[in-house]
C-alpha cells in the first residue's frame, strides 16, 4: 500500500513539473531584462529612437527600418520579415507569435530584432502558456501565478529601443465571440 502511494505521489510530482514547463514556468537561463507575454497574446512592436539619441550620437539623418526577426533562446530564426524598401522608424510591427511556418510557437525566451540603418535594435521576450486546458494540465491555475518577472526593461538614456506591446488577445479555445455596438447619432 506504501509503495502505491509513493509512485501516486511520484506521478503527481511528475504531472506538476511537466505542467509548470508546459506553462513556460521552468526556462532555465533567463535574459537580464524580458517582457512577459502569454501565448495567446499577438504582440506589436515598434523602433524608439529618442531624441537624447540624436543629440548624444550628433546623428542628423532619419534611421529607417530593413527589417525584423524573431529568435529562440537558442539563437535559432524563428521568422524573419525583410522589407523591398525602407520604412519609416516609428511604424508598428505585430507578431502573432507563429514561426515561418504559422505554427504556434512553445512558450519560452525570444528575441525581437529590428534591423535599421542606424543599427540593429533589440528586446527579449518571455512567453508563458495560460492556454493549457484543466484536463490536460492540473494546474490550469497555475499559469496565473507564473513569476512576471521581467515586467518593463528601463529604457535607455540615448539609445535606440523597442517598445512593446500587446497588439489583441487570441481565444484559448479557438472560438471568439465579439459584440459591437453603435450608438445612434442624433
Amino acid at each position: 500500500m506504501r509503495r502505491v502511494a509513493w509512485l501516486l505521489a511520484l506521478v503527481i510530482l511528475g504531472i506538476g513539473l511537466a505542467a509548470a514547463a508546459d506553462c513556460g514556468c521552468a526556462q532555465g537561463v533567463e535574459p537580464e531584462c524580458y517582457v512577459t507575454f502569454k501565448t495567446n497574446e499577438i504582440i506589436s512592436f515598434s523602433a524608439v529612437f529618442p531624441l537624447d539619441y540624436f543629440t548624444m550620437h550628433a546623428v542628423t539623418e532619419t534611421p529607417f527600418v530593413l527589417g525584423w526577426l524573431i529568435t529562440a533562446a537558442d539563437g535559432s530564426i524563428v521568422r524573419s520579415v525583410a522589407f523591398d524598401d525602407v520604412v519609416g522608424w516609428s511604424t508598428q510591427f505585430v507578431w502573432n507569435l507563429t514561426d515561418e511556418s504559422g505554427h504556434d510557437v512553445a512558450p519560452g525566451f525570444y528575441r525581437i530584432h529590428i534591423s535599421t540603418t542606424a543599427g540593429l535594435v533589440t528586446a527579449d521576450v518571455r512567453l508563458v502558456s495560460c492556454c493549457t486546458p484543466c484536463f490536460a494540465c492540473w494546474s490550469c491555475c497555475l499559469c496565473t501565478t507564473c513569476p512576471g518577472a521581467g515586467g518593463r526593461c528601463p529604457t535607455p538614456c540615448g539609445e535606440p529601443y523597442l517598445a512593446l506591446d500587446v497588439e489583441s488577445t487570441k481565444s484559448c479555445c479557438g472560438f471568439s465571440f465579439s459584440l459591437h455596438w453603435e450608438w445612434p447619432t442624433p
